[in-house]
């Protein structure tokens, strides 16, 4: 179950009463003895309509007291992604948030890679529904670490080639980006210690990564993919052998895919759930590695 941060109230919904009082008026003098009392009923008069009654509405996307935020499936509310760093061209573009929620209280993250090599060419992304109260609890978190406000981080210049922690968070109408640079390795080897507003976005990271798990998980099944091609001269080279096979989807020219291409999963899921790290495709006599990955809300070509 999920921690509710202690600062923020659920929301009651208190419907108002309404009274409606109908008062008959008539005359106070009294007929004469002799003058006949007539009762008339208007046959003719309409019905009385009964009050029609509004169609109900959403419901509020906020607790009381609590963060507005973007509500669509393919909007970005809390992410937390690592770029950069010294790795390969394949890997950087193929790297995934560690964690990422949209405004339909939806959480991907990654879930356990087999530590094997080649490994599989498609990662293990994993779906949760953490619901409103989730999204709550996360923002509550940002806030309370002073993350809903703009902010630059120094960067540790004594650490080479690490990656940038790259937090976005889009509250109360209001995106902010917190990029740091070598974030929890502080000043060098042995010197792990963060400070300052550094430290806060180094808290917060570890507290938000530390509630995945927490909410029943499923394999995420993307609605399409996100694939670069990288033109191998020589397969020679490798330690382990790779396996080269034909590419058999129609109407994508990999020699077209140097830069980013989607392609719709069912032309290509059977295609790469079989694949590793070390899978080739050849197409027209030129042989491609490709970096795959599947396509989150908030990402594209």
């Amino acid at each position: 179950m999920r921690r509710i941060h202690p600062t923020r109230a659920t929301a009651l919904i208190v419907p108002a009463a309404l009274a409606f009082t109908l008062a008959a008026c008539g005359d106070d003098s009294e007929p004469a003895a002799d003058e006949p009392i007539d009762t008339v009923v208007d046959t003719t008069a309409a019905p009385t309509t009964p009050p029609t009654t509004a169609p109900p509405t959403a419901p509020p996307t906020t607790v009381a007291d609590g963060y507005e935020h973007p509500t669509g499936a393919d909007e970005v509310v809390v992410s937390i992604a690592y770029e950069g760093g010294f790795m390969t061209m394949e890997a950087t573009f193929a790297q995934l948030p560690s964690l990422l929620v949209t405004g339909d209280a939806r959480e991907f993250s990654l879930g356990p890679q087999i530590e094997i090599y080649p490994g599989p060419l498609l990662p293990n992304v994993q779906l949760a529904d953490i619901g409103e109260a989730g999204i709550q609890e996360l923002l509550a978190l940002a806030d309370e670490h002073g993350l809903l406000q703009d902010r630059e981080y120094d960067a540790d210049t004594n650490v080479a080639d690490a990656s940038d922690t790259v937090v976005t968070i889009s509250a109360n109408g209001e995106t902010y980006v917190h990029r740091a640079y070598a974030l929890g390795l502080g000043g060098g080897p042995g010197m792990t210690e963060e400070t300052g507003d550094r430290a806060e976005l180094q808290a917060f990271v570890d507290a938000a990564l530390m509630t995945l798990g927490t909410s029943e998980t499923e394999a995420f099944e993307a609605d399409a993919y996100l694939v670069r091609s990288f033109p191998i001269d020589d397969v020679s080279g490798y330690e382990i052998e790779p396996t080269i096979v034909e590419w058999t989807v129609d109407g994508v020219d990999l020699a077209a895919a140097s830069d980013c291409v989607e392609i719709p999963a069912d032309q290509v899921a059977d295609l790469f759930v079989d694949a590793n790290q070390l899978t080739f495709f050849e197409q027209d006599g030129t042989t491609y590695q490709l970096a795959v990955k599947p396509q989150l809300p908030g990402d594209s070509c």
